[in-house]
């Protein structure tokens, strides 16, 4: 299936096109009221927005005027150059993730200088105190992180912005999320592979004394740490989706860091975003369904 068409006319409110399609017919809003059964004030309420009718509603007054109610669809215009999702395509999805790291540090790094230069004080963000802890170290290294997991026999699925860089995302990302397994195996292998690359709170005084084992972690849910490769998130809970199973069941086995695991699925990525209300998250709801229908287009384009 091709790509829809660019909607040529722009949208219109619904009671707009009520009004239009009834002066266009000759009729005035009392008789449309007596019609519908219904009053002129409920007419003038939806001509002039203050009330939005549902489909149904519409298209019986529309109706009631001998005009018909059409739904059609088009591509949405995100106002976005998507260049650099698409030629990510052309990547594996380990190189992508490199790529997105490597770009995320180079944008922080420089708007550090740009700041420090500047003599802009302010309060840093998080990914400006880890780069204060690993100096010339990159922000963040995933490989390392997810072999921990994956030599402990962790179960996990890896979300947000480094699952989002692997399936073609251009948005940096800081740290590496991922859904666990909640079982009390898994939060055992969990604890290990945590006491192996070192977690400590984020966020957190140096000196707060945290226990990692699987009773501190079946105590809580969802963890912020900080490590030797970078910042990393373990999420028991995760908005916008139905459970850890289902999660599972539909992500994908890429390799991520030389190390093959589990990636959440567009669609579980956008049920996330989609749960955020931040800007920034509503806009990757928007690459994210927009890199869906370009890669679609372009396997269809490569698979001669």
């Amino acid at each position: 299936m091709g790509p829809l068409a660019t909607a040529t006319q722009p949208k219109k409110a619904p009671g707009l096109l009520l009004r239009e399609a009834r002066t266009a017919y000759g009729i005035s809003q009392g008789d449309l009221a007596t019609r519908a059964n219904t009053t002129q004030s409920a007419i003038s309420r939806i001509e002039s927005g203050k009330v939005s009718p549902s489909f149904e509603t519409l298209r019986e007054l529309m109706r009631l005027l001998s005009a018909d109610l059409l739904l059609d669809i088009s591509a949405r215009d995100i106002g976005v150059d998507l260049t650099l999702n698409e030629g990510n395509f052309k990547l594996t999805p380990s190189a992508r993730v490199e790529r997105g790291l490597d770009w995320a540090d180079q944008v922080l790094r420089t708007q550090r200088q740009v700041s420090e230069k500047r003599g802009v004080n302010h309060d840093p963000p998080v990914p400006w105190e880890v780069m204060d802890r690993r100096g010339d170290k990159p922000i963040l290294e995933a490989g390392p992180l997810l072999d921990a997991l994956d030599r402990n026999g962790v179960e996990f699925v890896v979300i947000g912005g480094v699952a989002g860089l692997a399936h073609g995302s251009a948005y940096p990302t800081y740290d590496l999320d991922i859904a666990y397994a909640r079982n009390r195996r898994n939060l055992e292998r969990m604890a290990a592979a945590l006491r192996g690359i070192g977690v400590a709170p984020r966020g957190a005084p140096d000196d707060l004394p945290f226990q990692v084992d699987a009773k501190a972690l079946e105590a809580g849910m969802n963890f912020t740490f900080i490590t030797e490769y970078g910042p990393f998130d373990i999420l028991g809970h995760v908005d916008g989706i139905r459970g850890y199973e289902e999660l599972r069941a539909q992500a994908e086995v890429q390799e991520v860091g030389g190390i093959p695991v589990r990636v959440a699925s567009l669609n579980h990525l956008i049920g996330m975003k989609r749960t955020v209300d931040r800007t920034k998250d509503q806009l990757m709801v928007e690459e994210y369904v927009s890199i869906d229908r370009l890669r679609r287009e372009w396997q269809a384009r490569h698979s001669d």
